[in-house]
């Protein structure tokens, strides 16, 4: 942004459906669609975005984090899945994990996924390998766990009635 204190609009991409999530990853944004799946978007041009890849997800895509080429998408009822964006052109599922809850947020720290997961908390999944993830642990949150951060040894959760839990995921 050249000017914080003046931003101005450069384009725009309409999407599909109900879109409710962006990341980005080096020229491209990946767009978390609702019913409408994963969406990558070539914006090397800010001027005019160009989407260049799709994949449909099980379930609702909620939220999306991208790390080593790899979409780590929070797919509603079907928890997480893992998909390959390393061509973002033929993106491809590569794995998934099924939460016992709605998993509406995923945020990627090493090697380990922390996921919202609705009236389930808290759930961390080791990642390291993304065609077979698996749960190593969970917290209780006291309600709905809608969005999750993570940074450094500290997972950050909100929800609907609690406000913002700090949880420590160090070893």
């Amino acid at each position: 942004i050249a000017n914080p204190v003046e931003p101005f609009e450069v384009s725009l991409f309409a999407t599909h459906t109900d879109t409710r999530s962006v990341t980005v990853s080096n020229n491209y944004a990946y767009v978390a669609e609702g019913l409408g799946g994963l969406r990558v978007i070539d914006i090397a041009n800010p001027g005019a975005p160009t989407e260049v890849g799709f994949i449909d997800t099980p379930s609702y895509a909620l939220c999306v984090d991208v790390e080593m080429g790899l979409a780590y998408v929070a797919v509603g009822d079907s928890g997480l899945q893992v998909i390959n964006v390393a061509n973002p052109s033929a993106p491809f599922d590569v794995g998934s994990f099924d939460t016992p809850g709605h998993a509406s947020s995923v945020a990627i720290l090493d090697n380990f996924a922390y996921v919202s997961d609705g009236d389930s908390g808290l759930r961390v999944i080791d990642i390291s390998i993304s065609e077979a993830p698996f749960e190593v642990s969970s917290f209780s949150t006291s309600d709905v766990a809608y969005a999750v951060a993570v940074l450094g040894n500290f997972a950050y959760v909100v929800g609907h009635n609690f406000g913002l839990i700090i949880v420590d995921v160090s070893d």
